[in-house]
């Protein structure tokens, strides 16, 4: 089976997370996470904000860490999550069957949309989530291993470029299933209270608001607030010793509307310097996602 699905209100691993200070620069700090990177029960996190698919929602601080995946998150947040395994759909010429893959994409979102209204989730700060946001977390995993498989080389652009445009791919697939959704049923929730017309008094600056604001709805429409997950981990081919190299498929996590951080690999023989430099450049990446968000 290429997808697996799993309740993110009904997981439980062990596990510590550290969550990266972007402001700290000392040795001292980097030197004490770095000594802990051999603990298999350590992790560390450092996407502190989640993006939406919809560019008329803002994005949001990401606190808490939910167990399945390591999933960065808002506080109080209701995600439905699942995983697609990349290297399930490549076929024996080395070429990946972009159909099935498509056919899977599409399946999460509908599989997550029946789930988020028959889980019965935990708290009410969860139940009100999943009403306003409907939170689908589909993880893409096995990016290096793709790489390895199709023995491309992780430093060479055209491998970037090759995993770059497939996540384009697979962001669209899952954007036009939740869009599709959202027309033949209704429009996320979060999308309908967002509307800044609301606050404003009758008349015609009111009525212009809301007619600008119906025209960048239709063209964002989804039903799903969050979507895409990525985790660094999944740039490293699964299992054995993370191979260095394969952290210039960093860029690669701008796609992701949220990160996981369980590990996947060992990273017990990075230096300092290494291990450093794969978190700056990685939060780097990240906080990019957020200055390219649009606000109407």
């Amino acid at each position: 089976m290429s997808v697996s699905t799993a309740l993110a209100s009904n997981d439980v691993a062990p596990g510590t997370y550290l969550l990266i200070d972007e402001c700290q620069d000392d040795d001292r700090y980097w030197t004490d996470l770095w000594r802990q990177r051999d603990d298999d029960r350590v992790y560390t996190a450092f996407a502190d904000v989640v993006v939406p698919q919809c560019p008329l929602l803002s994005s949001e601080t990401a606190t808490t860490i939910l167990p399945s995946l390591g999933l960065q998150v808002p506080a109080g947040s209701a995600w439905v999550t699942m995983r697609v395994e990349l290297t399930r759909f490549l076929r024996s010429d080395g070429e990946l069957d972009r159909c099935a893959l498509r056919r899977a994409l599409e399946s999460c979102v509908d599989m997550g949309e029946e789930l988020h209204d028959t889980t019965s989730w935990s708290t009410p700060d969860m139940r009100h989530d999943a009403w306003l946001n409907r939170r689908l977390g589909i993880s893409i995993t096995g990016l290096g291993e793709l790489l390895q498989l199709r023995q491309m080389d992780p430093c060479d652009h055209q491998s970037l470029r090759f995993l770059n445009q497939l996540l384009i791919q697979v962001r669209e697939i899952l954007r036009s299933r939740s869009r599709e959704i959202a027309r033949r049923s209704e429009r996320l929730p979060a999308i309908t209270l967002s509307d800044p017309s609301h606050d404003l008094p009758s008349g015609g600056v009111r009525d212009d608001w809301r007619r600008r604001w119906q025209q960048a709805v239709q063209a964002s429409l989804v039903r799903h607030r969050n979507l895409l997950v990525i985790s660094p981990w999944s740039l490293f081919p699964v299992g054995g010793a993370a191979d260095f190299r394969y952290a210039e498929l960093l860029p690669l996590l701008r796609h992701a509307d949220a990160c996981a951080f369980n590990k996947t690999v060992s990273i017990a023989h990075w230096n300092l310097k290494e291990f450093k430099c794969f978190h700056q450049r990685a939060r780097a990446v990240l906080q990019q996602r957020s200055a390219t968000s649009l606000i109407a």
